[in-house]
């Protein structure tokens, strides 16, 4: 919406004591229209639909990650809970994904204070390591190709606060269901030309399933330097988290052991991350500005994975391990090979063949366990002008972008055995095989180069006729080399390795063009085209082969060419803002249709837990978004509506070994028009914020998502996860100026559903005896949370400005 939406006002938590009137009343009525900002054009002119969420939607501690924050408000986005870790979600808007998962493919742009935050090995996005806290405002795009590589679907701007944005100093701490604990603090203050800021967060969540715990550590600084032509800014992010991920669990053991209960473990990540970012905002005169960042970026992710495995004692000597023939397809016949083929033989580092350890037959099981570390250095320049052109008021922008990245991957896998708790015991075997789509090892690095230029210009035609023409254009320039260390020889005494050298170029010119008219002073109409494009990423790169499937979560294992992706998006709209009742009501209704091209699919392998990516034709998203929000000086309510239309646009067999409908190659047809899984068509959202006494705010929401298709089921013929219904409440009471208490209860009717489903195959844990197909993540259940917060000087209330 083009103003603080009423979402503010209903924001869950703590924030809801603060003076409701004062808050709901500012507006926010231009925009950056690129990562870095500093062009602040009239969002009114902007010929695509752009939300904008602000600091106060961020406050609610109870809130893990800034995606939560946002699925709870926005239109169009929900969250796939995957590894059922609050911490690790899916993010989706319009049917894209920005997701922590190697392995799925990227379709949405991420930028904090304008350093790219996709990692430079998987274009993945860790929402965990973003300070929450520390969130000034965040831009939902969806139609601008100037934010660059994966903004297929859009992209989320995020700018955080300093000393000039925020000054006080405050603290808070909440406790609450499943062994919660969090508190956060931030200090602002401006000096002159001079401010600082600094925050502090730090979580601890016991998790409510088992073996699913994590602590959380991040923190954010700013020195920033204001003066009549030039504000600059040196910010740094720390952030440390361990997330106890446990993944989907067949419904059969939820139904025997509880909701709690999870499949095979261990299964944890551990991210760290540390960011340095100097930005420059600078008066030229004569209505021209230049706009700056250099930053520097470090990634760092373990990742340890126990899984069921398909190594089994060999049939001709059971003293060694094989891999079973039937989960292989050889390359060179397209068959499965023989049983006693030697290639299948399970062999340690040296390549000998490995003893089967005591034990082992019985409850064969493997630990996946993966390194990255990623470095990004890079920057941006743009410059600005906002004179006249023809005598007519213009917006101009055009600048240049480069990121490097380069990237260190390793995996490996460890023989284990599965226990009754089915977390894996590692034997200390260290193993692999030599038979191509095997289990192989990783040892690679990776080298990201991205140049991006463009421009954008806004005319005013006439005074309510606005025009937008820009471009931009990227390369992509990505190299792989196989380090090659995990192993030294093969079957036929060569050096080992997965044999993943490469080199890849990709190029891509991106338009966009737009109208936007003021049908009244209140309500504006748009229409917008853009294309963009992204290009696969040294992971997909490295494991596009179905004959070499890699442990998706991992390994790579070849390099076979892939195209690049690439999105052309229009959408039209209206939007509007009217004053009535005492109160202030925004409202906007648009439809969008964005067709993928060449997209990049992941396709499951036979093999457990490995797959591959390859360019699976066209793929659409079409949809209508509405939403409303009404505020008073008491009252705030919102509501939005989302439908999604996400469909395959080409006949295609892909793989799904698992799905009850695969045909006996583990392969299923999926038909032109069949729905994409996982993306629920329908989404509402809705809530209110209400204060009865001056000190006292009630507030609730709730979120309704529609049924979606199991992972696994892209030919739809199987039966659908169900939708689901979740409210939360909450209260609010200003004991005294600087002392605030509040208590929330998320999910208030304990609601037992999934956000995310799929298939296993239940032979592969034999003792388990199960005979299902399907596997779910289930949601948090009920939780009530209670807190405090203080405030340690009267204003610290935080200034919410025009400028981004």
């Amino acid at each position: 919406m083009g103003t603080v939406s009423l979402a503010t006002l209903a924001s869950l938590g703590p924030v809801l004591a603060q003076d409701v009137g004062a808050t709901a009343l500012e507006e926010i009525d231009v925009i950056g229209t690129t990562p870095l900002g500093g062009d602040d054009l009239d969002r009114d002119k902007v010929p695509a639909s752009v939300t904008t969420l602000t600091q106060s939607d961020f406050s609610n501690i109870s809130q893990s990650s800034i995606s939560e924050a946002i699925a709870r408000r926005a239109p169009s986005v929900n969250l796939s809970d995957v590894q059922g870790n609050p911490y690790f979600k899916d993010f989706y808007f319009r049917g894209f994904v920005a997701s922590p998962l190697n392995g799925i493919p990227q379709g949405i742009a991420v930028y904090q204070n304008g350093v790219r935050q996709n990692e430079a090995f998987g274009d993945t996005v860790n929402f965990d390591l973003i300070p929450e806290v520390a969130v000034d405002r965040v831009d939902i795009w969806t139609n601008n190709p100037v934010f660059g590589l994966n903004a297929l679907g859009g992209a989320l701007n995020i700018k955080m606060k300093n000393g000039f944005t925020y000054q006080g100093l405050e603290t808070e701490f909440l406790a609450g269901s499943f062994g919660k604990f969090s508190g956060n603090a931030q200090w602002g203050q401006q000096f002159g030309n001079w401010a600082t800021y600094l925050a502090l967060e730090g979580e601890r969540d016991g998790g409510w399933r088992d073996y699913s715990k994590s602590d959380v550590k991040r923190v954010y600084g700013d020195v920033g330097y204001k003066g009549d032509a030039a504000e600059i800014h040196l910010n740094f992010s720390l952030a440390d988290t361990n997330l106890g991920v446990v993944g989907p669990t067949p419904r059969e053991l939820l139904e025997r052991g509880g909701r709690k209960s999870v499949y095979t473990g261990p299964q944890t990540t551990d991210n760290q991350a540390a960011q340095l970012n100097l930005t420059g905002d600078f008066d030229l005169g004569n209505s021209w500005g230049l706009q700056t960042n250099v930053y520097y970026r470090r990634f760092k992710q373990k990742h340890v994975d126990g899984n069921d495995t398909d190594v089994r004692p060999c049939e001709d000597n059971p003293a060694l391990l094989c891999l079973e023939a039937d989960d292989i397809i050889d390359p060179e016949t397209g068959q499965n090979p023989d049983e006693d083929d030697p290639r299948l033989i399970v062999r340690d580092r040296n390549g000998n063949p490995i003893a089967t350890p005591a034990g082992f037959a019985a409850r064969p099981g493997s630990i996946e366990r993966s390194r990255t570390k990623n470095q990004t250095v890079g920057g941006t320049a743009q410059v600005t002008n906002t004179g006249q052109l023809f005598g007519k008021t213009n917006h101009f922008v055009a600048g240049v972008s480069y990121d490097h990245g380069w990237s260190d991957f390793s995996g490996y896998s460890e023989l284990g055995i599965i226990p009754d708790n089915l977390q894996v015991i590692g034997t200390g075997d260290i193993y692999h095989t030599t038979i191509p789509g095997g289990i192989l090892p990783s040892d690679v690095k990776t080298w990201n180069n991205y140049l991006g230029l463009y421009v954008s210009d806004t005319l005013d035609l006439t005074d309510r006729l606005s025009a937008t023409l820009g471009a931009r254009l990227n390369y992509a320039h990505i190299k792989l080399r196989d380090k090659g260390q995990f192993f030294n020889v093969d079957l036929n005494g060569n050096p080992a390795g997965a044999g993943l050298d490469g080199s890849h170029n990709f190029t891509r010119f991106n338009p966009m063009a737009g109208l936007t008219y003021k049908i009244t002073p209140e309500m504006t109409a748009y229409a917008g085209y853009s294309e963009s494009n992204r290009a696969p990423t040294p992971l997909e790169l490295g494991c596009a082969d179905p004959s070499n499937p890699c442990q998706l979560e991992g390994f790579l294992v070849s390099d076979p060419p892939l195209k690049q992706v690439v999105t052309r998006t229009g959408e039209i709209g209206l939007r509007g803002r009217t004053s009535n009742f005492g109160g202030v009501m925004n409202w906007k209704i648009g439809g969008y249709f964005a067709q993928n091209h060449n997209d990049i699919l992941t396709v499951p392998s036979p093999l457990t837990g490995r797959g591959y990516f390859i360019n699976g034709g066209n793929t659409r998203r079409a949809g209508v978004e509405l939403s409303a929000d009404y505020q008073t000086e008491t009252w705030g309510l919102y509501a939005n509506y989302s439908y999604i239309d996400a469909t395959f646009r080409k006949n295609m067999i892909l793989g799904s070994p698992n799905s009850p409908s695969a045909d006996g190659r583990g392969e299923i047809r999926v038909r032109k028009g069949d729905k994409l899984p996982g993306i629920p068509e329908h989404q509402f959202k809705a809530g209110f914020a209400f204060k009865p006494l001056p000190k006292l705010t009630l507030g609730a929401d709730v979120v309704a998502m529609s049924s979606q298709y199991f992972v696994g089921d892209e030919s739809n013929q199987e039966k659908k996860l169900k939708g689901y219904v979740v409210f939360n409440a909450n209260a609010s009471y200003q004991v005294t100026d600087q002392i605030r208490v509040f208590g929330l209860v998320d999910n208030v009717f304990n609601n037992k559903y999934a956000t995310y489903g799929t298939f296993y195959d239940n032979d592969d844990i034999e003792f388990l005896n199960l005979r299902g197909s399907r596997s779910i993540t289930p949601a948090r259940p009920r939780g009530f949370y209670g807190g405090i917060a203080y405030k340690f000087t009267a204003d610290a209330t935080p200034v919410l400005t025009t400028k981004d």
